[in-house]
Parts: structure tokens; C-alpha cells; sequence
């Protein structure tokens, strides 16, 4: 299984080389939103959760996300995850609802995609 984790950059072409194992046009990914690195990859989102939690991030900061490569760069991001339903920190759906976190994560994930 080809999961990559981003610390710093990775390019377009090689997020496409990640979708081709699974999902392609899209690659399941998940983001740390403290430490602000992505793994990108994975029949399912907790395949790249689990290499960042390998990586000691902490779950609470670890969201779950989807990109359709065959979309517009603005709306190519899905926020929407099983490891995303955490009721105690009052996200009871599989889409990320608090704002702010979904713009922390859009530029997070936007910033190591070149």
C-alpha cells in the first residue's frame, strides 16, 4: 500500500501516482492540523491516519479528507471521513462542520500540493 506522508511538498503528478492504486481521480488523505503534515493514500482514510499516529501525532488533531483530482483546484477538497465522527469534540458527521478547521486544513493540504 503507497501512502505518503508530506512534510514539506509533493507534486500534483505524484499525488496522481498515489490515486492510481485505489480510487483514481481521487486519493483519500488526512491531515494533522498541529503539526501540519499530510499522508496522502490508502484503500481507507485510517490507513494514512495510522502512519501519522506511527509519526506521534495525536488523533484529536488527525482529520480525514478526499481530493478529486478531476476538479477545479478551489473545490477539489471533500472533508468528509469515518476517523471525522468524534461527538466529543462535537463533530457527529463524517464531514468536518467547524469552519475554521476546514480552512486550516484546505491550507494545509493546498500548501504541500505543488
Amino acid at each position: 500500500m503507497n501512502i505518503v506522508v508530506v512534510e514539506k511538498e509533493i507534486s500534483l503528478a505524484n499525488i496522481s501516482e498515489v490515486a492510481k492504486e485505489f480510487y483514481q481521480p481521487m486519493v483519500k488523505g488526512v491531515v494533522d492540523i498541529k503539526k501540519e503534515v499530510v499522508a496522502f493514500g490508502g484503500e481507507y482514510h485510517i490507513d494514512a491516519n495510522q502512519k501519522l499516529i506511527e509519526r506521534d501525532s495525536e488523533q484529536k488533531d488527525i482529520w480525514g479528507f478526499n481530493i478529486y483530482l478531476d476538479r477545479p483546484r478551489d473545490a477539489w477538497i471533500e472533508y468528509i471521513s469515518l476517523i471525522n465522527i468524534r461527538p466529543s469534540a462535537g463533530n457527529t458527521d463524517m464531514e468536518v462542520g467547524d469552519a475554521k478547521i476546514r480552512e486550516k486544513m484546505k491550507r494545509i493540504i493546498d500548501s504541500k500540493i505543488i
